[in-house]
């Protein structure tokens, strides 16, 4: 068992609006985003295209986002919202494997790791755009390893003194300095092995 998407991460619709005119609007914005991504990247999008591919004018865009990087991030947030929650497995190393690994997929075969190539340098620069990230995507992630390490701890697995958020950077650093750095595969056992040479440091 793992993280999976509710929907096809290229090729859904934003998850948000219902029927209202506002929501359908957004959802126009944001499937034009997404659509423009799939086809260009961050480096390629602009507002302009996605007034035109979306039939809504630019001054009601930014309404609602400043530039196209916060248009990008909402993609990007769209997309870790429709994630699923991992399961108890009853067992920790099993957990942790399908909690990297979830990234590795998403990262590695959707438009996820595109928008996240194309954006890191302005998330390290904007600072509204940074916190905007880190409180909904970071902190999602963050809260998810906190709960397998309570569970882990509580099955006699994982020392009661586990630093959650060194866990956290220990398992996942490997996967961005993969996807933005060194180029290297993520491939579908990177996850156990990273588990495998991280674990043994936090087992009680």
């Amino acid at each position: 068992m793992r993280f999976v998407l509710v929907i096809d991460a290229d090729h859904g619709t934003a998850a948000d609006g219902g029927g209202t005119r506002a929501g359908k609007t957004e959802r126009a914005i944001l499937d034009a985003t997404r659509e423009l991504l799939a086809e260009g990247g961050v480096q390629r999008l602009t507002v302009e295209g996605v007034a035109a591919r979306s039939g809504v004018a630019k001054t009601t865009i930014y309404r609602r986002w400043r530039s196209k990087d916060e248009l990008a991030l909402a993609v990007l947030l769209n997309i870790v919202e429709q994630i699923v929650e991992l399961q108890d497995l009853g067992d920790t190393r099993a957990e942790l494997i399908a909690f990297v690994n979830g990234a590795v997929e998403i990262l590695g075969s959707t438009l996820m790791g595109r928008v996240m190539q194309g954006l890191v340098s302005d998330l390290a620069t904007d600072p509204a755009l940074g916190q905007a990230f880190r409180e909904r995507v970071v902190s999602y992630r963050v809260s998810e390893m906190r709960r397998l390490v309570e569970r882990g701890i509580e099955r006699g697995d994982l020392r009661p003194d586990t630093d959650v958020d060194l866990l956290h950077e220990a398992l996942f650093g490997p996967v961005y300095y993969r996807l933005l750095l060194s180029g290297g595969t993520l491939d579908s056992g990177l996850a156990a092995r990273l588990v495998d040479a991280v674990l043994p440091a936090f087992a009680s």
